[in-house]
């Protein structure tokens, strides 16, 4: 018995506003998603290189182009008013006094941001050059709320000993942010590193961070739990 045919699924774009749910009309070839960090270049004397400091993660960003094609006669001749649908995706919505964020899902959740760019390509036209091919590029960062974000940094391990360079204007709160995520931990890194003065840091040292306890599994202090 030959198995039913698949039905085609059709990318979807949900947003947390009023907006309309899009379907697209036609599924996008290939869509791109890119990670990218930050980095700080160190530069030593005596070294033919610099050293480089992570400085912090960039948000996740998806960049997909999306045809509207009306020669079908399926739809509105107009092929500016579909586009017109996913070029409002990048505008303020009223509601929020910003643009919306997005839910792009297509074989599960792709990836859910806001668009910070949106273009149209218009590439084909009637005689009486109403457009009827329109390419619609958007490019969307992920977007994370502030909660998400404190969430991953407490699941963080931060039980294993590393290193970290030492660069102009850093101080031991902010290191031990960086290291631990609670600005309060850095007495660990001063006693461990034989710190005498934790206001005098000099750059271009390396200095060790020791591993403490996850919060989770520190004594609870005055009036804890």
């Amino acid at each position: 018995m030959m198995p039913a045919p698949q039905t085609l699924a059709k990318m979807r774009i949900t947003t947390n506003t009023s907006f309309r749910p899009i379907n697209v009309l036609f599924n996008p070839t290939e869509y791109t998603i890119a990670q990218s960090n930050q980095l700080a270049e160190i530069g030593v004397p005596g070294l033919e290189a610099p050293i480089l400091q992570f400085v912090r993660g960039n948000s996740e960003d998806l960049s997909l182009e999306l045809l509207v094609d009306t020669t079908d006669g399926r739809g509105p001749r107009d092929a500016r008013r579909p586009a017109d649908q996913l070029m409002e995706l990048a505008r303020v919505a009223p509601e929020l006094h910003a643009p919306p964020v997005c839910t792009f899902s297509w074989g599960g959740e792709i990836l859910r941001g806001v668009v910070a760019s949106a273009s149209r390509q218009f590439v084909l036209f009637d005689p009486d050059g109403t457009p009827r091919r329109i390419r619609v590029t958007l490019g969307v960062k992920r977007y994370r709320t502030l909660a998400e974000q404190i969430g991953d940094m407490s699941r963080r391990s931060p039980d294993r000993t590393r290193t970290v360079l030492v660069r102009e204007g850093d101080t031991l709160p902010g290191i031990a942010a960086r290291a631990y995520g609670d600005p309060t931990q850095w007495r660990p890194i001063a006693e461990h590193n034989r710190i005498a003065d934790p206001a005098r840091l000099a750059p271009g040292r390396i200095l060790t961070v020791p591993p403490i306890e996850p919060p989770a599994a520190r004594p609870a202090g005055p009036g804890g739990g």
